[in-house]
């Protein structure tokens, strides 16, 4: 074995434990800033009773200083949904040490576009626009195309409070 993957291993070794720390681990315990999930309340479920929501996380090294924020944001997304009565968690897409300039390689996040044409998705929550793409003109159109999908696709960006379905609320 080389020595870049001896380095690999025990780089995935001690992601692993990190993830290991975080489950199952109370809370309260935890000092963490929680999404704001204000918005929640002003998001109409214009087709049923139940609102289909997906999770997009990405982080964009392999670095694992990185895998707690990744480890954190899959936890505090999924708390979220949880807590909404009304709300149904379709999946947690996640990339991770994957650069968001191109769409190109980020499998997740085009696993989830596929998922939302297949009318799986009503709402996607991630954490923050440069999260969700990085070059400009990708995130752009891709949020075009959501919200012109029969039925339409909105983005909650959290660190923003931006909703890209400004009708669906008053935010």
């Amino acid at each position: 074995m080389s020595q870049k993957e001896e380095r690999r291993l025990s780089k995935e070794e001690r992601k692993n434990k990190i993830r290991e720390k975080y489950r199952g681990v109370d809370p309260d315990l935890l000092e963490t800033l929680p999404p704001d999930a204000d918005f929640v309340d002003e998001v109409p479920n214009i087709r049923r009773d139940v609102l289909r929501v997906a999770i997009y996380v990405r982080v964009s090294t392999d670095d694992e200083n990185q895998t707690s924020s990744f480890e954190f944001q899959i936890n505090a997304y999924k708390d979220m949904v949880e807590e909404h009565e009304g709300w149904e968690l379709v999946g947690i897409y996640a990339d991770e040490g994957i650069s968001g300039t191109s769409l190109q390689h980020r499998i997740e996040f085009n696993r989830l576009i596929a998922d939302c044409e297949a009318g799986k998705i009503d709402l996607i929550i991630t954490k923050s626009i440069s999260r969700f793409a990085r070059n400009t003109v990708d995130s752009l159109l891709t949020q075009r195309k959501l919200a012109n999908m029969k039925p339409p696709v909105a983005v909650y960006f959290e660190t923003e409070n931006l909703n890209s379905m400004p009708l669906w609320s008053s935010i």
